[in-house]
């Protein structure tokens, strides 16, 4: 348990400092299963529950692209529009948007092997999302990989929340608007490459206003 905290708080605080000036903020853990779905009820969030990380290499060209699925659910007590913005950030500082630079032909080869015919891209899922389980969207998320030497990956999920705060840059003195953000905390361990079926976990999630 020692060296599970301490690779947590190494992970962190790592990822933290390569993030840009406008993350300014974090919040309390986020919570999972019954009681993430009573605070979303509480805070008027969606309830986001993502999948482990895992890596694609295209047969076609040799790339690889990093992907999880997700699920989505209204639990606020009012039907919400989604339009969720998610980027990846890498251990280096570099951030990578979803679906940048990911040919169509990815997405459409991850849903015929994962044979989740109910699972929707970045575009397909924008839209209202009804309210209870009965309702839930399902998404694919897939970045391309530039490289595959950083091991602490963060995923940042923007549009869960309405919530927002000010706060002044303190570089420029400009009052800016921050919105609060998931974020997911991912650990590589290695070289992937050799092992395409692997399974990266979740190592933390939290909330953040960026």
């Amino acid at each position: 348990m020692r060296s599970v905290r301490i690779l947590r708080s190494v992970l962190s605080l790592s990822t933290i400092a390569a993030m840009p000036l406008a993350v300014l903020t974090v919040a309390a853990p986020l919570p999972t299963g019954a009681a993430f779905a009573a605070s979303a009820m509480d805070a008027k969030e969606l309830d986001f529950t993502e999948s482990e990380l895992r890596l694609w290499k295209d047969p076609e060209t040799g790339n690889h692209f990093w992907y999880f699925t997700y699920e989505v659910v209204n639990n606020t007590g009012k039907d919400q529009r989604f339009a969720p913005r998610i980027e990846l950030l890498v251990d280096d500082g570099r951030i990578v948007r979803q679906g940048d630079g990911v040919p169509t032909r990815v997405n459409r080869d991850l849903k015929e092997f994962l044979g989740d015919a109910l699972l929707e891209d970045q575009f397909e899922i924008l839209g209202m999302v009804l309210q209870g389980k009965t309702h839930a969207k399902s998404g694919l998320v897939v970045f391309r990989a530039d490289d595959l030497v950083p091991t602490e990956l963060a995923v940042m999920v923007q549009g869960l929340s309405k919530e927002t705060e000010k706060r002044q840059n303190p570089k420029t003195g400009e009052t800016v608007t921050l919105r609060k953000t998931a974020r997911i905390d991912y650990l590589v361990a290695g070289d992937p490459r050799p092992s395409g079926t692997q399974t990266y976990p979740v190592v933390s999630r939290g909330w953040i206003f960026r």
